[in-house]
């Protein structure tokens, strides 16, 4: 049997970048990570980036009286559309902590 050699330095320096990498992009902190969310929300919404706060509002109350459940609606796209509106109005929100 041969002795498991220990790994190299290079290697274990690699696995420190690596989570630091994956710990930074999971962040909140991470700009791209940010607008990625923002244009996804926009998209479920079928908005444009330059979307006013009164164009999400109403375009969130449309598709909510579409998907309701309660009105007949896809249970599924309405989880899904309360998801974007809320990302999409703590952004704008004056107490947000963007920075």
């Amino acid at each position: 049997m041969r002795a498991r050699s220990s790994p190299s330095l290079a290697s274990l320096l690699w696995d420190v970048v690596r989570v630091g990498v994956r710990s930074f992009w999971q962040s909140k902190a991470n700009p791209a990570r940010s607008f990625l969310l923002k244009q996804q929300a926009l998209s479920v919404l079928g908005l444009p980036l330059n979307a006013t706060p009164q164009q999400i509002k109403r375009r969130y109350r449309q598709l909510a009286m579409r998907y309701h459940p309660d009105r007949g609606g896809d249970p599924r796209q309405m989880q899904r559309v309360i998801e974007a509106y809320n990302i999409l109005m703590k952004e704008l929100s004056p107490h947000s902590n963007r920075a």
